[in-house]
């Protein structure tokens, strides 16, 4: 009975001890002091970090003795073992039966995370769906919150047989909302804000729920009230401001759903300590334990933010007052790339490719680099996208295919992306992996010259130097001028682009040069700082 990889990390074992036996009808006694002694456990460990119990060893512990209750058919221990199998992702097959039986019993968790697990894992399924309503109604029936607001969806969807009926879906959440669910108040708050056909958009009545769910203390109502309060509702002309600027209130908000737990919370006050945002002094030791916070409730940017810490080092103060917050570990930082990885962050995949690309802390291996940026790229990240793509080209980790690394450009520049663009046009201009193309070629290096990119603005001159854009093949002197000049200018006169437009200059004529500085006059734009590609922070080093 006990679940094969059954693997629940250290960040939900908080969930896991509070298993709300409140909400369980007449659980044994013996099942009661498991989840007692783990609850126990885990508060001693939280206040004396390092000299408590071993949280592991505990959990493990509780784990076999309920997975002896759920041998001798106690519902509510075959219910846990359901409900931490969900927690790890562990065999579906396996948690639907380890549900099943605990429902078969009436145990009405059991029969709400069922639905959700069976509408989940099989949303084609007739009859796994007609037994997924089944199983929402009887809990429902039994005044299960999860169950109400599960039935109310299915009302909006008008799906499994279940009746269309918005005025159903908003009698069962005004009914969980009465009766304290701060869920169900949520959604009333949500189905008024978007507006959806019987139930037309009200902001106004959106926002008065909003607020009764934060008074509920529902994290998510908190979390989001308090984005509002931060900065206040956009004013449009003709409407009322509903939400004004109080970014004082906006922090307590935070601060109160972050006390909950809630991970996107912890994750905000960081941010906002990191910068300095809402009047808040800039606290890099505070934003680290606020996004510590949320990493340890798994939230994947957290753990990415703080995997970016670790691998730059983070220090706050200037010179003699230099205070280190985060001492540099590019162990740390991959552990925790990983992690976010694990938890689908397409950034935390690009950068764990490059710790395998350049062999850091790990040994160098192309083809698990090509395995972590093919995650990342087909996720839509850019910058994946063109690493892949330089793959294909050089063959790195996975066989040459010029085709291939065509396609992956392409894909980055549709992003504008800015190296892939320059890239892709010196692709179209040899013609590598197509025919040589130089009006191509010269379309995707003036995408990247208006993003500031030097490189592109030479491509660009070469080109008219050359006469390659000119049906006849004669030389554009004037227009090759211009573009170096720019190039000159985005780059802060680079040696390259120095050299390349005093060469080009010397062989023209004072007419042609004139007409250039024309050209140069009517392309120029102010001064501004030229655009950069963007990678994922902490990857520069790499």
């Amino acid at each position: 009975m006990l679940l094969t990889a059954l693997k629940v990390k250290l960040a939900a074992m908080v969930a896991v001890a509070g298993l709300n036996t409140d909400e369980m009808d007449k659980p044994s006694e013996a099942f009661q002091a498991i989840l007692k002694q783990l609850e126990a456990d885990q508060k001693a460990a939280a206040e004396k970090p390092g000299a408590g119990p071993d949280v592991n060893a505990s959990f493990n512990n509780a784990l076999a003795k309920v997975n002896e209750l759920a041998k001798n058919g106690d519902k509510d221990a075959l219910y846990a073992l359901g409900h931490w199998g969900v927690l790890s992702n562990s065999n579906v097959n396996e948690i639907i039966e380890l549900y099943r039986k605990a429902a078969a019993q009436g145990q009405v968790l059991a029969k709400a995370e069922l639905a959700q697990v069976l509408l989940q894992a099989a949303p084609q399924d007739p009859e796994r769906v007609a037994e997924a309503v089944k199983l929402i109604q009887e809990a429902e029936a039994a005044n299960n919150k999860v169950a109400r607001r599960l039935l109310a969806n299915l009302h909006i969807a008008g799906i499994g047989g279940v009746e269309k009926s918005v005025d159903k879906a908003k009698a069962l959440l005004e009914k969980g909302s009465a009766e304290g669910d701060g869920e169900s108040t949520l959604g009333l708050s949500q189905l008024y804000a978007a507006g959806i056909p019987g139930l037309p958009k009200d902001e106004a009545k959106s926002l008065e729920y909003l607020i009764k769910a934060t008074e509920q203390k529902n994290a998510v109502a908190m979390s989001t009230y308090a984005a509002r309060l931060f900065d206040g509702d956009p004013v449009v002309e003709g409407s009322k401001q509903l939400v004004k600027k109080d970014p004082e209130a906006a922090m307590k908000m935070f601060e109160d759903a972050a006390a909950t737990g809630f991970a996107a919370a912890n994750r905000l006050l960081g941010a906002i300590y990191e910068s300095g945002l809402g009047g808040k002094t800039r606290d890099l030791k505070k934003a680290v334990e606020y996004f510590t916070k949320a990493a340890n409730a798994n939230d994947a940017q957290a753990l990415f933010r703080l995997g970016n810490y670790f691998e730059a080092g983070l220090t706050e103060g200037e010179g003699e007052k230099a205070v280190s917050v985060v001492q540099q570990n590019a162990k740390s930082a991959l552990d925790l790339y990983r992690l976010a990885a694990q938890n689908g962050l397409s950034e935390a995949f690009f950068n764990v490719g490059v710790y395998y690309e350049t062999g850091t802390v790990v040994d160098k291996d192309p083809e698990k680099a090509f395995t972590f940026q093919l995650r990342a790229a087909n996720s839509g990240l850019p910058q994946a996208q063109h690493r892949l793509a330089t793959y294909y080209q050089n063959g790195t980790g996975v066989a040459q295919d010029l085709v291939a690394a065509m396609g992956w450009y392409q894909r980055a520049a549709g992003a504008n992306f800015v190296l892939s663009q320059i890239a892709l046009g010196q692709m179209y201009e040899i013609g590598a992996g197509t025919r040589p193309d130089p009006i191509s070629a010269s379309q995707m290096y003036l995408n990247a010259a208006e993003q500031g990119a030097p490189l592109a603005m030479l491509r660009l001159a070469s080109l008219n130097e050359r006469g390659l854009l000119d049906k006849d093949n004669k030389p554009n002197l004037p227009q090759a001028l211009a573009y170096a000049k720019l190039a000159m200018d985005a780059s802060n006169k680079a040696e390259l682009a120095v050299k390349y437009h005093d060469e080009l200059k010397a062989k023209m004529t004072a007419a042609q040069i004139s007409e250039a500085t024309k050209i140069y006059d009517g392309k120029k734009k102010p001064a501004a700082t030229p655009a950069t590609p963007a990678k994922p922070t902490g990857s520069g080093k790499k």
